[in-house]
């Protein structure tokens, strides 16, 4: 099968090892650019990998702080909109937790090592609300406030602000970043337009997601395919479903099909689903130290054994998945021919 085409179960299955890279602390986040990878620890590190030459580019200790969230930012915007160009990227973002609360987003310089720039907020950030735009240097966060606050990076300007009725609102773009996403309520997903720097009150589609929240059961992750289809839902007490992105009707959900015999990690363990590259799999960490596949229409293709808790997943664009795992970076390919 080609690489325009999609992956098949034979493949799926196949996929294994590419690189791994320890960490002194257990990863607290990660991100990617391209072939960059970016993650944080707890020992308050920020590690940059080059995933093609399979090592380390950077190591950077962050004092008196604690780090979260790390975000990759583009320092050059390409002209073309070709995805494929190797953009530089000297700078990022991520959180800080201060006195236990975390009401900041630090900008900075990778290569100088400096502090560009720090947004400070006057009510914590939601977990999983802090999202940047992939082709803009914007950003979304959600407060404890009940707010959600639109900032560019490099105005230092707040773009937008409204309220909302959640205090565990989350949001997400979708890929090409025309639209986003955000839990207005525990029962309520809005889907709005965003074109440059125009955000408003405005919605194009108001998702009615009862069926999945009942009981207190909010949603903590959002994620769009590739296809900009679908979108999916993961909720606190790590459920999984797929909803059609025009409609919000419910399509799929995910079952963990743990063994009895499996030891199972703290209910509070996250679980932050993603969709592969040709939107055909969901991929997720589960509390039995394995990462499960789906096809996605919901069932099981394999279970891959990490022998660790699946913290993230996330998916690079040239095929390669990449699993963090308490303090093991793991970068995993699926292989090319059948």
């Amino acid at each position: 099968m080609g690489e325009e085409g999609g992956i098949d179960h034979a493949r799926m299955k196949r996929f294994d090892l590419y690189a791994s890279f320890p960490n002194e602390g257990y990863i607290s986040s990660v991100d990617l650019l391209n072939n960059l990878i970016a993650t944080t620890s707890t020992k308050n590190v920020i590690q940059i990998y080059d995933v093609s030459e399979k090592r380390e580019k950077l190591t950077y200790s962050i004092e008196d702080i604690v780090i979260n969230d790390v975000k990759l930012v583009k320092t050059v915007l390409g002209e073309s909109g070709d995805s494929t160009v190797d953009c530089q990227v000297n700078e990022c973002l991520f959180s800080a937790y201060e006195k236990n609360k975390k009401c900041k987003i630090y900008h900075f310089d990778l290569l100088q090592k400096k502090v560009i720039h720090v947004f400070e907020f006057l009510s914590e950030i939601v977990d999983n609300s802090f999202v940047l735009h992939p082709n803009t240097h914007i950003f979304i966060v959600a407060l404890r406030s009940k707010e959600l606050i639109v900032t560019h990076v490099r105005d230092r300007t707040t773009i937008y602000r409204t309220s909302v009725n959640n205090e565990q609102c989350i949001a997400s773009y979708n890929k090409t970043g025309i639209i986003y996403a955000y839990t207005v309520s525990t029962n309520a997903i809005y889907l709005c337009s965003c074109f440059g720097d125009d955000y408003n009150d405005e919605f194009f589609a108001n998702f009615d997601v009862t069926k999945i929240t009942a009981n207190n059961n909010a949603c903590t992750h959002i994620d769009f395919s590739f296809d900009e289809k679908k979108m999916l839902v993961a909720t606190q007490n790590c459920c999984i479903y797929t909803l059609d992105a025009y409609t919000g009707d419910v399509l799929y959900s995910y079952s963990f099909l743990y063994e009895s015999s499996s030891p199972r990690a703290s209910p509070a363990v996250p679980s932050y689903p993603i969709y592969s590259f040709d939107s055909n799999y969901v991929l997720s960490g589960g509390r039995d130290g394995n990462l499960h596949v789906w096809d996605v229409k919901g069932n099981p293709v394999c279970k891959k054994k990490i022998d660790n808790h699946v913290l993230f997943v996330k998916w690079v664009y040239n095929r390669v998945a990449f699993v963090t795992t308490s303090n093991y970076l793991l970068i995993w390919q699926i292989p090319k021919d059948n």
